[in-house]
């Protein structure tokens, strides 16, 4: 493998991509809110596997307050068996909206007090074996903040910017 270096690109420079990376990341925005909306896969709730829009809206069959809806369907070479395939989905729809640099947890804080059957939304292995942890879990369920959930990663964090430098080509 031999990595070459980009002359004048900066980390934080933007980039669009030109193959998908995957089938349910069909652009540029599906990919930037993957960090914060892949957090979902180990919920209840639908990523939007099943339409044109896969980790660009959430929702799920209960949350029919919701403002948005769409209904997954099977999609060849995307998604052959979504969750809720058929159903309408009502939730949120996150296609217009200037994804951060972070995970941000908003969503999910915020789909977890809307959702109406608290003991169902988590597939508690699933979503921890996802986030490499059962705190945030824990914390969404103990009703803590975004805020005090970023505070408690850190000291862990620090530690691995500290660790990841040597490997950065990038400033």
């Amino acid at each position: 493998l031999e990595v070459i270096q980009v002359k004048n690109w900066k980390h934080a420079d933007p980039w669009t991509i030109t193959v998908k990376p995957s089938p349910n990341l069909p652009n540029d925005q599906a990919i930037r809110l993957y960090p914060s909306t892949g957090v979902f896969e180990g919920t209840n709730m639908s990523v939007g596997r099943g339409t044109q829009m896969p980790f660009q809206v959430l929702g799920h069959p209960d949350l029919k307050a919701q403002p948005f809806s769409f209904t997954p369907v099977s999609i060849d070479g995307m998604s052959k068996n979504p969750i809720y395939e058929g159903k309408v989905c009502y939730g949120i729809d996150l296609r217009n909206v200037t994804p951060q640099r972070k995970i941000d947890l908003k969503y999910l804080i915020s789909m977890y007090k809307a959702f109406p059957d608290k003991e169902k939304f988590f597939n508690a292995n699933n979503f921890d074996r996802h986030l490499g942890t059962s705190s945030v879990r824990l914390q969404v369920i103990q009703g803590a903040s975004e805020e005090a959930i970023r505070n408690g990663w850190q000291k862990d964090l620090e530690a691995y910017h500290v660790i990841r430098n040597k490997y950065l080509l990038y400033p």
